[in-house]
């Protein structure tokens, strides 16, 4: 008799402290002013783009912008001048088609296609050859070229 009287009496106990907020409602955040809310944009939680902040984060992403915010002791504006250097010495030659420039520090790697069937030396050749004009373009980089053959 005594456990039905305690077991009568902790469910009575719990049913009356689940009660509590009957009349309230369920908790409703969107109505909640004194919560900060951090899943809203609107605001004083303004938070700023990545992409506002990218290039002065790594001095080896390019400024695309051109506004020069990047790293200016080798990286930022001066990369991709660079590039467009690299790709102009490549248009002048007349002899490659450009297929990507990369820089990452000092170094420089250059891929271009060369038309029709080239033997290893023709192909060896080839690189020296670019290499060379790369070089006396943009003397401050370690340049990698690697030219392959364009079979359309």
């Amino acid at each position: 008799m005594q456990k039905l009287w305690l077991f009568l009496s902790l469910t009575l106990l719990f049913l009356v402290s689940g009660c509590q907020n009957a009349n309230q409602g369920a908790y409703d955040l969107r109505k909640d002013q004194t919560a900060p809310n951090y899943m809203s944009n609107r605001g004083e939680n303004k938070q700023r783009l990545v992409e506002d902040d990218i290039t002065n984060q790594n001095p080896n992403f390019l400024d695309l912008k051109r506004t020069g915010s990047g790293s200016e002791t080798g990286g930022g504006k001066e990369t991709g001048e660079d590039i467009n250097k690299a790709k102009q010495v490549i248009a002048d030659s007349d002899e490659f088609t450009l297929d990507s420039v990369w820089i990452n520090g000092d170094r420089m790697w250059v891929s271009v296609y060369k038309k029709g069937m080239q033997s290893e030396q023709g192909k060896v050749n080839a690189e020296a050859r670019l290499h060379r004009k790369l070089i006396q373009a943009l003397p401050r980089y370690k340049i990698e070229v690697r030219v392959k053959e364009d079979r359309r």
